[in-house]
């Protein structure tokens, strides 16, 4: 196959990140090990290091964590200093690398001391304490890294979290961060699944998930029942507390009452990397008889002013390293290979295997990803093969022992249409897809995305509501979400549902059903059809029976589309199950309002392009870009000479900086809403 051009690479590796993410954040799940999306993440920092073009803000390296999930049910909590990622490290010669990066930035000698804190990298979720005067005022999950979401009643019960910090009151912060991860024991994670085994409670797959489903409950005599713990690896915002060095701050913590390594007895300050390299070979020999999980160890540099001094990058800190343990691998035959149709229409090859012990857990099953890896790594039915698991649900099959294949070994073929619904499928590199958009398997992720706030902003059709409406089998193709105001009294009926809430569901239908064309486009989900190339097609072809009927090579001709879009977009709109749900949802009322070529041209703004920057209070940042595009303005990510109108709100940082010296237009939010004719 012929390597990806560089942007469709990045593309791709954002996309596959950003899906890990939002699942192990939002969700306690992840589709991929720790070690692959390592792999990804500095296969894509390589990429954007080569071609600086390709960064973008929304860039996984470019941000920390996720941001909060829509609709829920705790509210945003702001960390008074950012919680950051940690630079994952693999190998000694890395660690080497960046301890000697660390003292070419700190211009201190070979023979100078650089002593390093040595601690256990847990296996659980992050939460940030604020104290004040000593008392719990509040907890939060890590969130984005800038907000979490306030969990403060679900963090009171676990252990290792003082109410009240104990001591002298004297030596008390007036305001301290705590950070730390929730942990859940090997011993009472057991407990938790020998208990499900018998009642209805689902079986808990891991301690990690665990713990995360366990802080998004609203019961905390429940969180108090699970027996989590505690574990602080550092501080945020600190007053009123001096100390030189981290070990000192860490014993300070423990003499609060937080937990800490120190009394799990295993916290140690190194002198040198040699000695650091030394520590993580110990802890890795111990992995698997620690009470909790472990999946490396966590370094930082002793010194607290040398801490300062080293800073950060955007979104890791310069003086902290995590040395990872090698993900844990067993071996066992395949059983079976069978594809597996994803939310978003990815067919995925599956190994089904004899049960394996992995790192306490029994697998059964383990991704084969892509079925160009089966067939480049030859796996087949009846092989044996090393399996690897490094804490995440579904383990990899990472080699074969061709030597032990029996003669009637067969090579597993590639499927020619989905195994769901029997549709035909699209090849895009190395992954097979369903195009179908009623593809059963496919529908529920359909329907979310079709409802969310980029799309047609359904707000009462969250994940919940659309599981329970498809349960009750209101919603099995996509044009049942314009016809569900006719079932007022089966839906009236059901739990959650009320008169006021259904009326609700009504007004958003009713708005919905007048949708624009871009955001139609992007509603639909066209695989490759993101919000910015529905807009270009919908201002190049401007109604969509003309871009239902245009060829590739009409296609192609719009700006930023390319032949692999062209394809994908004609593909859709050529799969006959997609024309018919598409005159359904016509004959459901939809009309989706046709624009002008080139209406924007004409616009008051028109020849401006906007940069945004800083906190903005009086809208978001997406209504603030609609406001100056519906008035012919373009929107720009980056401060350049292009931009002309720069809008700053709060904490606007070095974008406004950089404007200034270009000696550019600067907005407060005040003149931005007079200039677009809405009064602040």
């Amino acid at each position: 196959m012929p390597p990806q051009k560089p942007e469709r690479r990045a593309q791709a590796l954002r996309e596959q990140l950003d899906h890990a993410a939002s699942l192990y954040y939002d969700q306690g799940t992840s589709p991929i090990s720790d070690a692959e999306y390592d792999q990804l993440f500095r296969e894509l920092q390589a990429l954007e290091a080569e071609h600086p073009e390709l960064v973008v803000p929304e860039s996984p390296t470019q941000r920390v964590g996720a941001p909060l999930p829509k609709g829920s049910k705790f509210a945003p909590s702001q960390h008074l200093a950012p919680m950051l990622s940690i630079e994952s490290l693999t190998s000694a010669d890395e660690v080497r690398e960046f301890v000697d990066r660390t003292r070419r930035n700190l211009e201190i000698p070979d023979d100078e001391p650089l002593e390093w804190v040595c601690e256990p990298k847990f296996d659980g979720v992050s939460a940030n304490l604020l104290y004040e005067d000593g008392v719990l005022v509040r907890g939060a999950s890590r969130g984005d890294g800038t907000t979490g979401e306030e969990i403060t009643q679900n963090l009171k019960p676990v252990r290792g979290v003082p109410l009240k910090l104990q001591g002298d009151p004297q030596r008390w912060p007036k305001r301290i961060e705590v950070r730390g991860e929730v942990l859940l024991s090997r011993e009472d994670f057991a407990n938790l699944q020998a208990a499900s085994e018998t009642t209805t409670d689902t079986p808990f797959r891991n301690a990690r998930n665990t713990v995360a489903g366990t802080l998004k409950l609203l019961d905390p005599s429940v969180v108090a029942a699970r027996r989590l713990d505690f574990v602080c690896f550092g501080v945020g915002h600190m007053e009123g507390l001096e100390v030189a060095t981290y070990h000192e701050l860490v014993e300070h913590l423990h003499a609060f009452g937080f937990g800490t390594s120190i009394q799990l007895e295993r916290f140690a300050v190194v002198p040198d990397v040699d000695a650091l390299i030394e520590w993580h070979a110990r802890l890795e020999s111990e992995r698997d008889a620690f009470r909790y999980e472990m999946d490396g160890i966590v370094a930082k540099v002793d010194r607290l002013d040398w801490q300062r001094r080293l800073g950060r990058t955007a979104r890791t800190p310069r003086h902290t390293l995590a040395f990872k343990f090698t993900a844990q691998r067993g071996t066992t035959k395949v059983a079976d290979v069978v594809s597996q149709v994803g939310r978003t229409g990815t067919i995925t090859p599956v190994a089904e295997l004899e049960p394996v012990e992995l790192a306490g857990v029994t697998v059964r099953r383990a991704t084969l990803h892509n079925w160009n890896l089966v067939q480049i790594r030859d796996v087949r039915v009846g092989d044996v093969v090393d399996v690897e698991r490094a804490g995440d649900v579904i383990p990899a099959v990472v080699h074969v022992h061709v030597e032990e294949r029996g003669p009637d070994s067969m090579p597993v073929p590639r499927p020619t249409h989905c195994p769901t619904c029997e549709g035909p499928l699209e090849v895009e590199g190395a992954f097979l897809h369903c195009v179908n958009v009623e593809c059963p398997d496919t529908l529920r992720a359909r329907l979310a995305h079709l409802a969310s706030r980029r799309a047609l902003d359904i707000e009462r059709l969250g994940t919940k509501n659309i599981d329970q409406l498809i349960g009750a089998g209101l919603l099995n193709k996509l044009e049942d979400v314009f016809t569900l105001h006719h079932h007022e009294d089966t839906i009236l009926a059901m739990e959650r549902w009320g008169e006021k809430s259904f009326e609700k569901l009504v007004e958003e239908l009713d708005r919905a059903s007048r949708p624009t064309l871009p955001r139609f486009l992007h509603a639909l989900g066209i695989r490759r059809v993101g919000e910015q190339t529905a807009k270009d097609l919908a201002e190049h072809f401007g109604s969509l029976n003309a871009l239902r009927e245009a060829s590739e090579a009409q296609l192609c001709e719009v700006d930023g589309v390319g032949p692999e879009v062209a394809r994908s977009v004609r593909a859709f709109f050529e799969l006959e199950d997609n024309r018919k749900a598409l005159d359904a949802i016509a004959a459901a009322g939809v009309e989706v309002q046709e624009i002008a070529v080139d209406k924007a041209a004409g616009g008051e703004l028109a020849g401006r392009t906007f940069c945004f920057t800083g906190g903005l209070d009086q809208l978001s940042r997406d209504e603030a870009k609609a406001l100056v595009e519906e008035r012919g303005a373009s929107t720009a990510s980056s401060i350049s000479k292009k931009v002309t109108d720069v809008v700053a709100g709060a904490k606007a940082g070095s974008k406004l900086d950089k404007a200034r010296k270009l000696e550019l237009r600067i907005l407060t939010e005040e003149e931005f809403l007079a200039l677009v004719g809405r009064a602040p």
